[in-house]
């Protein structure tokens, strides 16, 4: 059991605020309607005491209060509660939110990590449990117990602000019914296995069939049509391998393309070369009159420097040309030589290669072979994906299947345990029974437990009188929150603390259900604790006429006004 004693600060940024046993009452005055990020406190101190037990920074409203209100910022946030006969202070700061202080029965813990303070009070709060008992998180275990206003209160299962779409949890709720827990547990992860198997079946399915193009059983068809073309075309390879002589001539074969290829290079140089010879300018010829009126020009400038007759230069001249045609002829032959020769054996080589080629099927198999290589090589591509696609169907097809008998089975185990608690689902039904007809004024109500194959594994339904309406489906809420707290079963893994934020809408509901714990607390003290916050016109119109069995003021644990606001200050929450 948890029972709240005290919230405060140090520094004080607010008035400490005390709470007993029974109805603990938070009154303020309504939001101003000109900013509705802008009220007087009640749902900020209720978001307190949340952050003390643990809330996550991210989750909460105190992440919304600007950075320049430094001294509320950094004031440590501190809650004073009993816990399973334990002396509990737990405190926080919003500008360090992962770091917590908790202090038991005067023995102070610090934590670096709020993961680990929860793990700490998880244990704490399962230490009568036996040993295999299936555990929650604390903050897991206090979704029912404390509702956000943002919720709207318009399901028993959704405690959170309906902008976040936090998928439903039946587990606190189970826990606290004492009813397949395990099974609900198992079911959850097995549907998450199911959901990554069926995402895997849906894209391998659409690689198969080319995007649903044609069936799997043509896909199907079309591999074994592949396996037939692969098996005949890998035995027309074998049998070409299996030729004695293939081997050897392949080598043979593989030795002549090299040399040919080398001596088919040498050809290409020979013949550029030679080319390029034959393009070199010819000799200019000068006939003999032209050199004698040359020679005698020169001749008469250079006077007696010049002893040298004609004829001489004639021969000197014929001496030049000759020497450049012998270098260039020569190495002319020498190429042209050489090039035969390289010719006649690369004549050689192919008539080599021709006959070798002759011996494989008249030159046909080394073509046949090449073919036959490439088309297996293409078929046993597309075979082997095709193979490893429908393979990874057909597994992912049968273990989808072994998934959903799984689930089933599940299913029917927990349908089992529900009828085996038939006396508690009994008791509980007649729990919700009693509170509407003392709030209702008859017992027109239903709740029942239902197995489901969806996501959500099972069903809570429930069901009031004239419900449908905003304001009914709140007073749906409050009873079947109110009975999960009090009823002889279910009050056994309860903390028996109950929190709601803005429940009421009229002061009928608000005199009626309050009226009923007024008057439960009365003959059965110290059994639960209910905190609530509620909007002070309705509350105090339902005092007025004395339709309240209390004294209003005997469970007001706290007022807020706009000019007595719970931080003291006006601030806009930011975006």
């Amino acid at each position: 059991m948890i029972k709240i004693n005290r919230l405060y600060s140090e520094p004080e940024i607010f008035t400490p605020i005390s709470f007993d046993f029974g109805v603990n009452i938070i009154l303020g005055e309504k939001s101003e309607k000109t900013n509705k990020k802008i009220g007087v406190g009640k749902s900020v101190c209720i978001e307190f005491i949340n952050f003390c037990l643990l809330k996550r920074i991210s989750d909460s409203r105190l992440n919304l209060i600007p950075k320049k209100n430094a001294e509320i910022i950094d004031s440590q946030i501190k809650l004073n509660f009993d816990f399973n006969n334990k002396k509990v202070i737990i405190s926080r700061s919003i500008s360090k939110p992962e770091q917590v202080s908790i202090q038991i029965d005067g023995e102070h813990i610090h934590f670096d990590k709020l993961d680990d303070a929860s793990e700490y009070l998880g244990n704490l709060y399962f230490e009568k449990y036996r040993a295999n008992t299936k555990r929650l998180s604390f903050r897991n275990l206090l979704q029912p117990i404390i509702r956000d206003e943002r919720s709207e209160f318009k399901d028993l299962i959704q405690c959170f602000d309906t902008i976040k779409r936090i998928p439903l949890d039946y587990s606190p709720h189970l826990f606290f019914l004492n009813l397949g827990l395990e099974k609900y547990t198992e079911l959850k992860k097995l549907n998450k296995e199911i959901d990554v198997k069926n995402t895997v079946f849906k894209e391998t399915k659409k690689f198969v069939t080319n995007n649903n193009e044609i069936k799997i059983q043509d896909a199907k068809a079309h591999l074994n049509e592949l396996e037939s073309e692969v098996g005949k075309v890998n035995k027309a390879i074998e049998n070409l391998k299996t030729n004695e002589s293939f081997e050897l001539i392949q080598e043979d074969l593989v030795k002549l393309e090299a040399k040919l290829a080398d001596l088919r290079t040498k050809q290409q140089a020979i013949k550029f070369e030679i080319k390029q010879i034959d393009s070199f300018p010819k000799p200019e010829s000068i006939d003999d009159n032209d050199l004698k009126i040359i020679f005698n020009q020169f001749k008469k400038g250079l006077g007696d420097l010049v002893e040298k007759s004609l004829d001489d230069l004639k021969e000197f001249k014929n001496k030049i040309d000759g020497f450049r045609n012998s270098i260039v002829n020569d190495r002319l032959t020498s190429l042209k030589s050489e090039l035969s020769e390289i010719n006649s054996i690369v004549r050689k080589l192919d008539e080599e290669h021709s006959e070798k080629i002759a011996l494989l099927d008249n030159g046909e198999v080394l073509k046949d072979l090449k073919t036959s290589i490439r088309v297996f090589n293409e078929k046993n591509r597309e075979l082997n994906n095709l193979r490893s696609l429908i393979q990874k169907y057909d597994e992912s097809e049968r273990i989808k299947k072994k998934l959903e008998t799984e689930k089933s089975v599940l299913i029917s185990d927990l349908e089992e345990e529900l009828y085996k608690n038939q006396e508690m689902l009994k008791s509980f039904k007649e729990s919700i029974l009693n509170i509407h007809e003392r709030i209702m004024g008859n017992r027109e109500a239903h709740f029942e437990i239902k197995t489901t194959k969806n996501q959500n594994v099972i069903d809570f339904i429930m069901r009031i009188d004239d419900d449908g309406s905003h304001s009914t489906e709140r007073m749906k809420v409050f009873i079947y929150d109110i009975s999960l707290m009090l009823n002889e079963y279910t009050r056994n893994n309860h903390p028996r603390f109950l929190i709601h934020d803005n429940i009421f809408e009229d002061d009928d509901s608000i005199e009626k259900s309050l009226n009923f714990l007024f008057e439960y607390n009365r003959k059965t003290p110290n059994e639960f604790q209910y905190i609530v916050t509620l909007n002070s016109d309705l509350i105090e119109s339902a005092s007025e006429n004395r339709r309240l069995q209390f004294d209003l003021d005997d469970l007001k644990r706290a007022v807020f006004t706009k000019d007595n606001r719970f931080l003291g200050v006006k601030y806009n929450e930011t975006q």
